[in-house]
């Protein structure tokens, strides 16, 4: 019979995500996705500790900061729209009160150093090769916080600068941190603004630079969301009504393909075990007093125990029962 499909077969020489491995992801809202079902699982995650970041410069710079754990000052920030911002955070970081934005600020960024200090697996999903560089210090913002345009040179960035700034990161890391792994995704989230053009040369711009740090990087692995996305769900039915961003399912497919290339059986089976957990946390009774509820919740608590005690680094306290 004829296929109707382009299929991708898994991708051998991942790198195999084992149950207490500890993660850092950083990049774009690809990378939270991806992020949040590592959360989901209880894996020991840090999440986006600057925000939602497209452009690799903004990223990387994330990730220098952490290496070197340097703490933000009021010189760090800027005053527009009755509200404080960062040009290295996403807006949710903004703020009216320029202490209780520095305090978050500086709070994720030691949560993140120390996390990176400790992580197996590193995960950079870079969006787009087009940035903001503002004027006055030459650098590439990860937001304008709706600044006026004058202030921007808005760039694109080709292979060979993308790939120099990376190769000089990740040489720190690696170097710094021996038993590190880093799988590098390309976001599949179209850039339409840019135009179609644009964008596909962006994409190119950033695929091309990760290829070259693979044959450099031993610990660096390229995992293709780009291409699950562009070729094995070439059907708009798989976006959301903006025509860039992938759907809830298209995203359960890209995660079920991690899944099969990255977990091993015994992680595969732990991951199961963690989402039935999940579904009887999220039963709401009829009757909370009901015998047969309080029996329920008993049994969910033994099974918790069982998991806790066969998975020493899994706990479940935030979970009320």
């Amino acid at each position: 019979m004829q296929s109707f499909r382009t299929i991708l077969p898994p991708l051998p020489g991942l790198p195999q995500i084992q149950t207490d491995d500890r993660l850092l992801s950083i990049g774009s809202c690809f990378a939270q996705h991806i992020g949040d079902l590592f959360q989901r699982g209880r894996w020991s995650i840090d999440l986006n500790p600057f925000g939602i970041l497209y452009h690799p410069f903004p990223i990387l710079r994330g990730l220098e900061r952490l290496l070197e754990e340097t703490l933000y000052t009021k010189e760090d920030l800027f005053f527009h729209q009755e509200q404080w911002h960062s040009f290295d955070h996403h807006g949710q970081f903004s703020g009216s009160d320029s202490a209780d934005v520095l305090s978050v600020m500086n709070e994720r960024l030691i949560k993140g150093s120390n996390q990176l200090k400790k992580a197996d697996l590193l995960l950079l999903t870079l969006g787009t090769a087009n940035g903001f560089v503002e004027i006055s210090s030459r650098q590439v913002v990860a937001n304008c916080h709706k600044l006026p345009g004058q202030r921007f040179n808005k760039t694109f960035f080709a292979q060979e600068a993308i790939q120099q700034r990376l190769t000089k990161v990740i040489k720190r890391i690696t170097s710094q941190f021996s038993k590190i792994k880093i799988i590098i995704t390309v976001s599949p989230v179209r850039h339409l603004r840019d135009g179609l053009i644009a964008n596909q040369r962006s994409k190119a711009s950033l695929l091309l630079a990760v290829a070259e740090l693979e044959k450099q990087f031993s610990a660096v692995h390229y995992f293709p969301a780009y291409e699950l996305m562009i070729d094995d769900l070439r059907d708009y039915r798989f976006y959301k009504n903006d025509l860039m961003h992938p759907t809830e399912m298209a995203i359960d497919y890209v995660w079920e393909y991690f899944r099969n290339c990255c977990f091993p059986e015994t992680t595969q089976i732990y991951y199961d075990e963690i989402l039935k957990i999940n579904k009887e946390l999220t039963h709401r009774p009829r009757r909370p007093d009901s015998a047969a509820h309080q029996q329920f919740v008993e049994q969910l608590k033994k099974k918790i125990s069982a998991l806790e005690e066969k998975y020493p680094n899994l706990n479940f306290e935030d979970s009320k029962l």
